[in-house]
């Protein structure tokens, strides 16, 4: 058994070296297999912007970032995603969230016409530092938790119809998501939790 507990971590060190995590890291990848109206996209490339993405960037810095992963499902109706960056150092987690918090303010109320979007956050006790969010777009919008813990960053969220208050009661999913989430990442050798 210890054998056994060892070859798992010493793979789990050679795949964080490799730039990429172990599978099923995202609770999304174990997914049922799609239907012909749905799609699962995974992506790993480290230049992935955070996807909660209010100033709408097209690429992330990869300097600060040692592996990201990022699962992406959408129907005909709804969105869910999963991201998980793991940083090289707690510091650039850490400027990584206030990154998004300043996106969150700077593009609040960003573009015109029926490309216009608002959106909302607020503080979140989960991890070693969180945020909830909210965004409304012309015919839709999107709410997420985002939570730091230790060197990485977790992004969680879907399709909704947030409102500007983001009750904690409509976040209860995402937020249980989150929390099993931080103790996950814990087991990664790079996370520094």
């Amino acid at each position: 058994m210890l054998h056994m507990g060892m070859a798992v971590a010493a793979a789990a060190v050679m795949s964080m070296g490799a730039g990429s995590l172990p599978a099923g890291t995202l609770f999304l990848e174990t997914h049922p297999p799609a239907k012909k109206w749905e799609t699962y996209t995974i992506t790993e490339s480290k230049g992935l912007p955070l996807r909660l993405n209010p100033c709408e960037r097209r690429t992330a810095s990869t300097a600060d970032r040692l592996a990201t992963r990022a699962v992406h499902y959408r129907s005909e109706d709804t969105v869910k995603y999963e991201q998980l960056v793991v940083y090289k150092s707690v510091s650039a987690a850490r400027e990584a969230m206030r990154g998004l918090r300043a996106d969150l303010s700077r593009c609040a109320n960003f573009g015109k016409g029926p490309d216009r979007h608002h959106y909302y956050s607020k503080p979140l006790k989960v991890g070693d530092d969180a945020l909830r969010a909210g965004g409304r777009f012309f015919e839709n919008g999107e709410q997420a938790v985002v939570v730091r813990n230790g060197a990485t960053v977790y992004v969680v969220g879907g399709s909704a119809w947030p409102t500007k208050s983001l009750p904690l009661k409509r976040f209860k999913g995402l937020i249980s998501q989150a929390e099993r989430m931080t103790d996950k990442v814990c087991d990664l050798p790079k996370a520094a939790c």
